[in-house]
């Protein structure tokens, strides 16, 4: 992890919202909030994988959970 990795994150984050705050303009503000929480969780999944590389991330629970399914389908 480098001291530029979480700016960077957050400047991405900035970027993309600001990008989609334009072409949301008539929209409900519950949606609005939605799109910020949705956000939020993500720069914080974001920030949480590289401080912690190591740590297991999204792809590693769906597998976790879908493996079983996958094993009875396959047969």
């Amino acid at each position: 992890m480098t001291s530029k990795d979480i700016p960077m994150c957050m400047a991405a984050c900035l970027l993309i919202t600001l990008f989609q705050w334009f072409r949301m303009k008539n929209t409900p503000k519950k949606e609005k909030a939605a799109y910020l929480s949705i956000l939020a969780l993500c720069w914080i999944l974001a920030i949480t994988l590289v401080m912690n590389p190591g740590m297991p991330g999204p792809t590693q629970l769906v597998n976790y959970i879908f493996y079983p399914l996958g094993k009875l389908l396959d047969r």
